[in-house]
């Protein structure tokens, strides 16, 4: 993809939410200059399995860079640095507020000597505040802005998520604000400091839950696409111990599901009456395990009732879906090792 072909981005980013925002980039057609010093590497390097002298993950998010490694702590490394900086449209980097300032990298310095510079500073809680240089991970992020208290148990313990929400969601957030003020450069020909927090961008993910607390209702007890609720919208076991996920959210779905799978009894005229509280779940649930998860699929396909099978991600590859999406793709590394990674998530036509 060519969308961002002749724009230079220099990337100062460690770990997960940085070198993600930069892969996605580079996806789409920016040269981007990834720069590590030999005594602040980037962690990931050594993070799980060993390929070709770095981590799968590694690899994975920085194949398509162009690597530096330049020790920016000598001024030879630092001058070898501004000469590219010079000529970049934007830069992004992850440390902690007043490091780059520390090294001479902060954005009242660049701006000197590139006016047009975009620069991205992706932290933990941002920029100008008390929490600013507080210590956090993904865990705290999720904490801070109120989506852990979303992610509970039966017995109310908050359950931690396998996958990384603030650091992947902070990462998004990064590329959007990063090509807004690009469009603001490309008309106006000026630069941008812009302060991207990695737990304030948690915050859209709110947007139901916090709705329903406004207007008066318990968000726990009312949101009814929290897979707890009501019967139209939550996951069942099948009789081989996999999972389908049911999101009939609207009446004409769930109506039309239980005319699929035989059950006209189970109709509704009105939404509250999926509800948990008025709805005999058990029997739904005791249903969906007299049929495999591939069995009710099947049956499914083309039905137009919003199923779908909860894919383990050992089957991801394999799967029919992800075969024709192509979600993943071909790589190698710079030794000619071939590996596979996640492919751009949209698609253009001219």
């Amino acid at each position: 993809m060519n969308l961002l072909e002749g724009m230079t981005i220099i990337d100062f980013t460690r770990l997960l939410p940085g070198p993600l925002a930069t892969h996605l980039l580079a996806q789409m057609g920016a040269t981007v200059i990834k720069i590590e010093s030999p005594k602040r590497m980037d962690y990931v390097r050594l993070s799980g399995v060993q390929v070709d002298g770095a981590s799968i993950l590694f690899h994975q998010l920085n194949h398509n860079k162009v690597m530096k490694m330049i020790d920016y702590s000598t001024e030879k490394g630092k001058t070898e640095i501004l000469n590219l900086i010079k000529n970049a449209d934007a830069l992004i980097e992850q440390f902690r507020p007043g490091a780059m300032d520390a090294w001479g990298f902060g954005y009242e310095d660049l701006k000197k000597i590139n006016p047009g510079l975009v620069y991205v500073s992706l932290t933990g809680y941002g920029q100008d505040n008390t929490y600013a240089n507080e210590a956090g991970h993904d865990f705290n992020y999720l904490a801070y802005a109120g989506i852990m208290s979303l992610l509970k148990d039966e017995n109310g313990k908050p359950s931690v998520p396998d996958t990384q929400f603030a650091d992947i969601g902070g990462a998004y957030m990064a590329v959007m604000a990063m090509q807004a003020a690009l469009l603001k450069k490309a008309k106006t020909g000026e630069g941008n400091f812009v302060d991207v927090s990695l737990a304030d961008a948690m915050n859209p993910f709110l947007a139901v839950p916090y709705a329903l607390y406004k207007g008066g209702l318990d968000y726990r007890k009312y949101n009814i696409i929290n897979g707890k609720t009501t019967v139209n919208y939550a996951a069942y076991q099948c009789a081989d111990g996999k999972w389908l996920s049911i999101a009939a959210l609207e009446l004409k779905f769930w109506n039309k599901l239980c005319e699929v799978i035989g059950k006209p009894t189970w109709k509704r005229s009105q939404d509250m009456e999926t509800m948990v509280n008025v709805f005999p779940k058990k029997e739904v649930e005791d249903f969906f395990k007299i049929k495999t998860r591939d069995e009710w699929m099947e049956i499914f396909k083309g039905k137009d009732v919003c199923a779908a099978p909860i894919l383990e991600i050992e089957e991801l590859e394999d799967t029919e879906y992800h075969k024709e999406k192509n979600t993943f793709e071909e790589f190698e590394t710079s030794e000619g090792t071939k590996m596979k990674t996640i492919r751009l998530p949209f698609k253009t036509k001219k």
